[in-house]
């Protein structure tokens, strides 16, 4: 999953274009995907004390389940919080290019709305995976932006914070994105773990495809927006 997201990013004319120092492409990736990182955050928030038990108690058993929920709903709000402080860090970003994000009223992309409508699925499987596949997303495109002089050096500090928030973050306990892929293959309703292997990596591929579709929106109809 780490390559096939890898792979799209590095493909991705959004992504060149900033790793290469564009600002104009640097703007549009601000811009475009601004209102998706905020839905994100608003999305975890709404997950955390309401996810169902029930279902998990009836296949793992009550004691199993109540020591994995202590961790899992802590990792969840421990997540809406990051990504709460990782908005603000984007936004900060932002305005090194001469971007409010928070004042102005920048339009939403349709992919971009896609994307953002699969993230409030009610479906825990499909919301897992979701999260999932926007981890790999962050963990990759950080990587790859961070590791570009050409992109860093247009930060006063030579650093993008957001970038380096996902790119190296360490957990003491396990990673997000392992707890995301946990929780999915736990609400999956499939005893055999490959069936559920299957669902959740078709559930990751759309979402990183998304991705992609939007990545191309947002660098040309952004782009052509903010000239």
């Amino acid at each position: 999953m780490r390559v096939f997201t890898r792979e799209k990013i590095y493909s991705s004319s959004l992504a060149r274009g900033a790793a290469q120092g564009d600002r104009e492409t640097i703007r549009a990736m601000m811009i475009g995907w601004w209102p998706f990182i905020q839905a994100f955050e608003r999305a975890i928030d709404v997950r955390v004390g309401h996810l169902p038990i029930k279902p998990l108690v009836a296949r793992f058993g009550q004691s199993k389940i109540k020591a994995f929920f202590s961790e899992a709903r802590e990792a969840v709000r421990e997540m809406k919080e990051e990504e709460g402080s990782h908005a603000v860090l984007w936004a900060e970003g932002a305005k090194e290019f001469g971007l409010d994000l928070y004042a102005d009223n920048y339009p939403i992309l349709p992919s971009v709305q896609t994307l953002i409508a699969n993230a409030d699925s009610d479906d825990p499987v499909v919301f897992f995976s979701w999260l999932a596949a926007v981890e790999y997303i962050a963990e990759e495109l950080a990587a790859y932006l961070c590791h570009s002089p050409k992109f860093t050096d247009k930060f006063a500090r030579g650093h993008w914070t957001w970038g380096l928030a996902h790119d190296e973050h360490e957990h003491d306990g396990p990673s997000h994105l392992e707890i995301d892929e946990d929780l999915a293959r736990a609400y999956h309703p499939a005893l055999d773990p490959e069936i559920a292997r299957a669902a959740l990596t078709a559930n990751m591929h759309e979402c990183i495809r998304l991705f992609e579709i939007a990545s191309y929106d947002i660098h040309g109809t952004i782009n052509e927006t903010i000239q």
